[in-house]
């Protein structure tokens, strides 16, 4: 069973996404992520329009924690299959982290 706003949900009934795009807001008392997909095909040569799928919300301190464990996953999943999760250098450039730090 699942929980959606309190209410148990079967858990076939719980909602799955892919999303490939993510914002993200902060305060002084918590963080908005807000996930979504691009369009497959753009038209123009604009920015992708982007279809918002889902809004999670979370204190700082739980923001803080889920980053450690996805980083703690992701890196055993790289030591575990011998692989690395290859990024494209302006990535890191553009969030201002060093690739040695990942």
């Amino acid at each position: 069973m699942s929980q959606e706003g309190g209410v148990q949900l079967p858990d076939e009934k719980r909602p799955e996404f892919y999303v490939d795009q993510m914002r993200v807001t902060s305060g002084v008392f918590g963080v908005a992520m807000t996930y979504g997909v691009s369009e497959a095909h753009p038209t123009g040569g604009g920015n992708r329009q982007v279809e918002e799928k889902v809004t999670l919300r979370m204190s700082l301190e739980h923001a803080k924690i889920v980053a450690m464990i996805l980083r703690r996953h992701l890196k055993n999943y790289e030591r575990e299959t011998g692989t690395t999760i290859q990024l494209p250098a302006n990535i890191y450039t553009s969030l201002g982290v060093a690739a040695e730090d990942w």
